[in-house]
């Protein structure tokens, strides 16, 4: 059942990060992260996947973490799930709601990704 349980959190986590998950007993990522947040949260019905995606990067940016808002957002573009046109926007609807200091760092944080992403 265990095995189960991270085969299918290491299947989620490829499809919604758009990586090859970590091996198992490797990190925090693959023991807690990919058996926890992948087998159970992002398998759950009731959201898609790209609802699920929009709650995720607004946590992530509320954080100011700077990992955090890079490996979500990166996933969204990666997995093609949101365009960086939408996250865009994305950052202007996000200033208005939860500031302009936050909001700097998630465009900061898009850019970054969007220079590793996009198709040269």
């Amino acid at each position: 059942m265990a095995d189960e349980r991270w085969n299918r959190g290491a299947e989620t986590f490829t499809e919604v990060t758009g990586l090859p998950a970590p091996n198992r007993g490797d990190d925090y990522v693959a023991d807690v992260v990919i058996d926890q947040v992948f087998a159970e949260l992002w398998t759950r019905p009731g959201l898609t996947r790209k609802e699920r995606r929009w709650i995720s990067i607004t946590c992530a940016c509320m954080t100011g973490a700077q990992i955090a808002m890079e490996t979500h957002l990166g996933a969204a573009l990666r997995t093609g799930d949101i365009s960086f046109d939408e996250l865009r926007e994305f950052v202007v609807h996000f200033a208005a709601y939860a500031g302009h200091p936050r909001a700097t760092a998630a465009r900061a944080a898009l850019d970054a990704v969007w220079a590793q992403v996009k198709e040269p």
